[in-house]
């Protein structure tokens, strides 16, 4: 008997060679020591080139399939004209938003507007100038390529009705569709580094900045062709992955003078650059779509906090920055579950510092060495603080 894989016509025997005394103990109810079926189990990499498969046993020359697999993630993955890939059955359900199937109710509308007027009115307190960005999701913009029919409404296009003037909502969709640049990843969620340009023009232009000299600071940018997958592109099997125009020689981790190295929410960036073209202080609350803007704000504002919050709002974190300019930035698909000004990234960092593994925690304080040998500004300091009072066991 040898057990095999099966695989776009292609048969892979696996070796038995790999000893199981929990087998012979447990199923045979003998003892695993010398046993004569000891070596009873195998294990051995396989490279697929497709998504399903067979796993059997060949006895006496016959083939019987025992059991049929699929990789799961390729079923996840929409896709659209030309290859365009977008998101399918994610907890916020792109799909259903955008036929206009999930709308939001009642108390959704209501989180939204209390949201945007508790953060007009932050902004006012501590007089700084303010925008909402809204990162329109992928399908918002390339309709054309998306595999379904827009709905008479969205859950974005719902907030982009309650909100007032000056609650300052940026939602950028017609200027991106409008754009003859490429403002999405072919095999990602994303924005692509023009897109995210985009987008911060578009709120730039709200806070009231110098415009045409801003686009003077990047005109220049130098951009190359590669080959990129990406967080749909990866799910996909085998993974996908298409020709982007990435930037060269410009990124935001030159000017990083603190990072808390936190995965996604809680995570926090301070970054410096003496020479930048607006000599003022930006405070952003974002998301995924921020850190690709982070490439251009870094070169705008002389200083940067991001703080990745998907939009809510830490009103301690504003006191104590008293920044010059304040972003939240959200992404489109999010919108179902309203952002608050009621935020606590102390308590943000905290769970997510609980939810780490031993090696998560041990690589996350590892990377401070370098903050606190290079010296924390005030901001850095104040972040870092945070991490190590979660990190600190409790006494209790």
């Amino acid at each position: 008997m040898r057990p095999y894989v099966k695989a776009a016509e292609r048969k892979v025997y696996l070796k038995v060679e790999v000893p199981r005394p929990d087998v012979v103990s447990r199923v045979l109810g003998d003892a695993p020591d010398r046993h004569a079926q000891l070596y009873c189990g195998f294990r051995t990499a396989i490279t697929l080139a497709t998504d399903n498969g067979v796993f059997g046993f060949e006895i006496a020359g016959l083939d019987y399939d025992v059991i049929q697999f699929f990789v799961e993630g390729s079923l996840k993955i929409l896709e659209g004209r030309d290859g365009w890939l977008f998101l399918d059955n994610d907890t916020n359900q792109s799909v259903e938003q955008f036929c206009g199937e999930l709308l939001l109710g009642r108390l959704e509308r209501r989180a939204w507007s209390d949201y945007l007027d508790s953060l007009h009115d932050l902004a006012a307190e501590y007089h700084c100038a303010y925008a909402v960005l809204i990162a329109p999701a992928k399908e918002m913009v390339m309709s054309d390529y998306y595999p379904h029919l827009k709905g008479p409404t969205t859950p974005v296009e719902q907030v982009e009705k309650l909100a007032r003037p000056d609650h300052k909502v940026v939602h950028p969709t017609e200027r991106m569709r409008r754009s003859s640049e490429q403002m999405f990843r072919v095999c990602d969620t994303h924005w692509t580094h023009k897109g995210a340009l985009c987008g911060l023009m578009a709120v730039l232009e709200v806070l009231g900045l110098d415009i045409a000299s801003i686009e003077t600071l990047f005109e220049k940018d130098n951009f190359k062709e590669r080959l990129r997958g990406g967080d749909l592109g990866n799910k996909m099997f085998p993974r996908r992955s298409a020709r982007e125009w990435m930037p060269s020689g410009i990124s935001y981790r030159q000017w990083v003078r603190y990072d808390n190295h936190l995965p996604n929410m809680g995570r926090v960036l301070v970054t410096h650059k003496k020479n930048a073209l607006v000599a003022a202080k930006c405070l952003i609350f974002g998301s995924s779509s921020s850190y690709t803007m982070l490439d251009y704000v870094a070169r705008v504002f002389t200083d940067v906090i991001f703080v990745h919050s998907a939009g809510n709002i830490d009103a301690t974190v504003v006191a104590k920055e008293s920044p010059d300019f304040l972003i939240a930035q959200t992404n489109g698909r999010f919108v179902v579950r309203p952002p608050v000004v009621g935020y606590q990234l102390a308590d943000e960092i905290a769970e997510k510092w609980s939810g780490l593994s031993e090696d998560s925690r041990v690589e996350v304080i590892g990377n401070q060495a370098h903050w606190l040998k290079s010296g924390l500004s005030e901001s850095g300091a104040r972040y870092h603080s945070l991490l190590l009072a979660s990190s600190v066991p409790s006494n209790s």
